[in-house]
């Protein structure tokens, strides 16, 4: 996802002054009725979509879907030779599901982030992430074929239909608050696990009728649980991930490899290996620094040259708007966007910068040699620390938002405030864009020395071994494999 200035000063203003601040986060819960959680080429590669089903109106799901494109970093544009597979995979995949009149639209995401979701009107999305991530036509198959699935079974409206019976239990069931809400809770798990493995099923079975490798389903789930374990291990997972709305539990992988054996055919299968790899050919790898980079706690973005370190208990997002963060609890939240500057920081803090907030002990300072100006905010739920930083033309504005501001809290927030500083020459030189590149091993071709082709990647060896989906450094003779490369 890619932070952009804005193209003029506004004021933050909506609902309430958390949904404005924390917009983004929200989406996610606010879309999950319609959203079966679990690609198109550039709009003019597009066909139609079918109408939408009754009960879902059009201009909410145009809503949604321009929201979740533009969240994980708008519609990325793929080359043709992999716009080509992608569609022939959809198109083979749904003519041997049960509803094969759907008409379906697949968008590529411009996210590294391996992850998919179907609209119930037959909007598939997949990341480039997880483009990435496979390793044959079979894998990217059940990924399609887990979505169309969801859409064949109306998870969504079912999901919808959920939540108006978890409305009722308060009176019908729950005694008190808290039971109401461990048993809602419980309703929902419960019917998301058996959605997903309702899919599984109906999607291996489905690519299985199509001709694909039944068993790429499991290689696949495989492959996100190694990457996932790899980035908690690193401290880098905290990007929204397929797993992180697909649960991939050994029993699940199980699961898909009972299916896969039940629905294996004796005539031969598709895993094209060869053909998709080559496909993947300049596919961007990880995040794009034109918008911003998030490591960890940090936030480098090279083009307005600035790094900024957020509080210790925020997990950050970048979206196309503004960095966000947010605590596990939901009971501290921030917002850092640039607007073009206009008045002096602590000119542009006396305005206001949300609804029914009045912004008071304005305090001017410098940061790391910037003029900057710092001030709070109390409304009827949350307490707000402001700051402006003005940077050139620009003008830093950082919000963090608590329930409770505790004494400890704003000093972890001035302490955020005051990180704010330049980028540093070894850091630009991090921050180079990665794409794959596919290379064929030769006889003389170990790990090694495809390895040593590469410059500038964290733990090398073991992002090979994920990204090709290897158990141990062991190459194939004349058999591709992706390296990840710097411009």
């Amino acid at each position: 996802m890619m932070m952009r200035i804005a193209e003029r000063s506004h004021v933050i203003a909506g609902g309430s002054a958390l949904s404005a601040l924390v917009l983004r986060v929200g989406f996610i819960v606010a879309l999950s009725a319609h959203l079966s959680a679990c690609v198109t080429p550039p709009s003019g590669e597009s066909r139609p979509i079918a109408s939408v089903p009754t009960g879902v109106p059009e201009r909410i799901l145009t809503e949604e879907r321009t929201t979740l494109v533009q969240m994980f970093g708008g519609e990325y544009s793929a080359n043709e030779n992999l716009r080509s597979q992608l569609r022939k995979i959809v198109d083979r995949v749904v003519a041997a599901s049960d509803d094969p009149g759907q008409r379906y639209r697949i968008t590529i995401l411009n996210s590294s982030s391996p992850n998919a979701f179907a609209l119930p009107n037959g909007e598939l999305y997949v990341t480039r992430g997880l483009l990435a991530l496979a390793n044959d036509t079979s894998e990217l198959a059940a990924v399609i074929a887990h979505e169309v699935a969801h859409v064949t079974a109306n998870h969504a409206f079912k999901r919808a239909e959920l939540e108006k019976i978890a409305r009722t239990l308060p009176d019908a069931l729950a005694p008190n608050e808290a039971n109401t809400s461990d048993s809602i809770q419980f309703l929902r798990a419960s019917f998301s696990r058996a959605q997903e493995l309702e899919a599984d099923e109906i999607g291996i079975k489905t690519m299985a009728k199509a001709g694909y490798d039944p068993y790429g389903a499991a290689r696949f789930l495989s492959s996100l649980a190694r990457l996932t374990n790899f980035q908690s291990l690193s401290q880098s997972g905290r990007r929204m991930s397929f797993l992180s709305s697909h649960p991939a539990t050994p029993q699940r992988i199980s699961a898909a490899l009972v299916t896969a054996r039940d629905n294996s055919q004796n005539e031969s299968t598709e895993a094209d290996r060869i053909h998709y790899v080559e496909a993947l050919n300049g596919l961007a790898y990880g995040e794009d620094p034109s918008g911003g980079v998030i490591r960890d706690r940090q936030f480098f973005h090279p083009r307005f040259d600035f790094a900024f370190t957020a509080p210790v208990t925020l997990k950050l997002e970048n979206s196309t708007e503004a960095v966000l963060g947010l605590d596990a609890n939901g009971t501290v939240a921030m917002r850092l966007d640039i607007v073009r500057a206009e008045t002096s920081p602590a000119a542009s803090l006396a305005k206001g910068w949300i609804e029914n907030i009045k912004i008071d002990q304005i305090d001017e300072t410098l940061v790391s040699g910037y003029d900057c100006a710092t001030g709070i905010g109390v409304g009827s739920e949350w307490t707000f620390r402001f700051a402006a930083i003005r940077k050139g033309s620009d003008l830093f504005r950082i919000i963090f938002a608590a329930r409770n501001l505790t004494p400890e809290l704003d000093r972890q927030f001035m302490e955020s405030i005051r990180s704010f500083r330049t980028l540093r020459a070894e850091e630009r030189d991090t921050l180079r864009p990665l794409h794959l590149v596919m290379v064929t091993a030769s006889e003389n071709d170990t790990v090694e020395t495809l390895l040593a082709q590469t410059r500038g990647i964290d733990r090398p060896l073991d992002r090979f071994l994920i990204l090709n989906g290897l158990d141990r450094p062991k190459l194939k003779s004349g058999a591709p494999y992706k390296l990840i490369a710097a411009d």
